[in-house]
């Protein structure tokens, strides 16, 4: 009986790693709260949209963690910042989404006469209005 070389696979066929964001793997980063510097462990799909949330509102980490550290009363740090991301991007979308119907405007649209323009950055800043939400929400709990 002839014994078998193990297979040893390719480079190329290897296993693809996944996706941080995916995986649900907590992230640190150290951020200046106040005079205390201090370290918020978040997920990292939730740093991915902390950080697309403070690019479009042109506000450093520090200042958001700062905004959030007022705002919050009973939460940990890290469930608020959670909870006003949340907040921040259910905002974004309600103004991204109209809440009306407009029959002929459905029509021209798939006539291919009418194009929707593609979704635009809020033309105000949403994260005070987030983070008031959160504030409330917040002093209902309390």
């Amino acid at each position: 009986m002839m014994h078998r070389p193990e297979t040893i696979l390719p480079t190329s066929r290897r296993m693809p790693q996944p996706n941080p964001a995916s995986t649900g793997r907590r992230l640190k980063r150290n951020v200046r709260i106040g005079d205390r510097r201090t370290t918020i462990v978040l997920e990292a799909y939730v740093w991915d949209s902390i950080d697309s949330m403070l690019q479009r509102e042109a506000v450093s980490l520090d200042e958001f963690c700062n905004r959030v550290e007022d705002a919050r009363q009973q939460s940990s740090m890290a469930s608020s910042a959670r909870l006003v991301v949340l907040i921040y991007f259910r905002l974004l979308g309600q103004i991204n989404s109209p809440p009306f119907v407009d029959d002929d405007l459905d029509r021209l649209q798939q006539e291919g006469r009418l194009r929707a323009p593609a979704p635009a950055d809020p033309p105000i800043p949403l994260l005070p209005l987030a983070l008031r939400r959160f504030a409330q929400d917040e002093a209902h709990v309390a």
